[in-house]
């Protein structure tokens, strides 16, 4: 029997459209020529990729402006609706972000990366980049070491080792020593802080979501700092968080009873 075929990863034609999609969208509109000039790419070799993309409804054009089409929300929420307990994130967000006046945020684990899959704002919320979707590393976002202290030491270990410990801010940590320290707080307390590791002026109150042992997530409160930086602060908070994630549990396994 002939040894089969080395597969050709990545598919460059593939990985191209998935960049101009990504340089669209973090430009919020680009014309042909910046694409060209982003990707090091030939104008003619971007014109098709974007023309076939616009075809199938991930890109739009408003004059010689692309941007990006409604057509990635059938995709986003579909996968957001394979969380378990999808309808019971919504309620407890709107319950929180109601008490706390904060930001209040679901954010769920790929890879080595955290997503904001819902997200709601309270009366005193401050204005922020996030947004549902918005992803960053797991050691840095709010939320990411809730969800990691879950983990084994060993897939931590893998996710470092593939993903590295970018540096955010001048407060991220960046040593997987002081890592796993901060994890050991953190599951020693029951959730995480984060100070300004991800976004400068911005702290966060975490808590662990789990479901027959596995991790759907965390909750979250962001806030500025000046709000959330003394330790009545984190006790409150993290006390109704945990209440939240209790409740969010439960309805998760009797829904699937």
């Amino acid at each position: 029997m002939d040894a089969p075929e080395t597969p050709n990863v990545p598919v460059k034609s593939v990985e191209r459209s998935i960049r101009l999609v990504e340089a669209v969208q973090s430009r919020g509109g680009a014309s042909l020529t910046e694409l060209a000039d982003d990707l090091d790419v030939a104008k003619s070799t971007v014109h098709n990729h974007l023309l076939t993309l616009e075809r199938h409804g991930y890109l739009v054009r408003t004059d010689d402006t692309f941007h990006v089409g409604f057509r990635a929300l059938d995709h986003g929420g579909f996968a957001r609706e394979r969380v378990p307990g999808y309808r019971f994130v919504r309620s407890e967000l709107h319950d929180l972000a109601d008490e706390t006046g904060e930001l209040c945020q679901f954010v769920a684990r790929q890879g080595g990366e955290g997503f904001v899959l819902f997200q709601t704002r309270g009366s005193d919320a401050v204005e922020t980049q996030f947004r549902v979707g918005s992803h960053g590393p797991l050691h840095s976002l709010p939320g990411g070491k809730a969800v990691l202290a879950q983990l084994p030491v060993e897939r931590i270990s893998r996710i470092v080792e593939e993903n590295g410990l970018a540096t955010t801010t001048p407060a991220t940590i960046t040593d997987l020593g002081d890592l796993f320290t901060e994890l050991e707080r953190t599951t020693n307390r029951g959730y995480a802080v984060n100070d300004g590791e991800h976004s400068p002026g911005l702290n966060a109150v975490s808590v662990p979501v789990e479901s027959e042992a596995a991790v759907l997530g965390a909750l979250c409160v962001v806030g500025p700092t000046h709000r959330l930086n003394d330790d009545a602060t984190e006790r409150r908070l993290s006390n109704r968080l945990l209440e939240a994630a209790n409740e969010l549990e439960l309805n998760v396994t009797y829904s699937r009873a």
